[in-house]
């Protein structure tokens, strides 16, 4: 194991979270999801990827079937799994509703917890959608 200390002196530190790829079965489908439903806007777009701005970071849809990257970095082919995305939302229960009406999965139906107030969508590949309002805690 290495010494903490040698990486605080080299003063190394992991930031803000800017960005999360989300490898997807259909592009067209997740860029109506995040997109068209969820109103996050499109900052580029090239029929591999859609990058959506989510707050200060951004949501990179990737085509699971082709990839940007020659050197197979990214292994085209092979999706993630076990990924969750949440958002901060106002009224989880306004979402459901709007969510419904659009005719998009409800994983779990609006609800408390000890954390705050959420609903759980899923996006056209399964993966789950937290749209959720935090509790403040002091």
């Amino acid at each position: 194991m290495q010494n903490p200390a040698i990486w605080r002196a080299i003063s190394m530190n992991v930031g803000e979270l800017e960005s999360i790829l989300l490898f997807v079965s259909d592009l067209t489908a997740a860029r109506s999801f995040y997109f068209e439903l969820l109103g996050l806007p499109i900052i580029f777009e090239d029929g591999i990827v859609v990058v959506l701005r989510a707050g200060s970071g951004r949501v990179v849809l990737h085509r699971i079937d082709m990839g940007h990257d020659e050197r197979g970095i990214f292994p085209v082919g092979e999706g993630a799994t076990g990924v969750a995305v949440r958002f901060h939302v106002d009224d989880p229960h306004a979402w459901e509703s709007e969510v419904n009406r659009k005719g998009f999965a409800i994983l779990w139906k609006t609800q408390e917890a000890s954390w705050g107030r959420f609903v759980v969508i899923g996006d056209p590949d399964g993966r789950p959608v937290v749209l959720a309002r935090m509790k403040r805690f002091s």
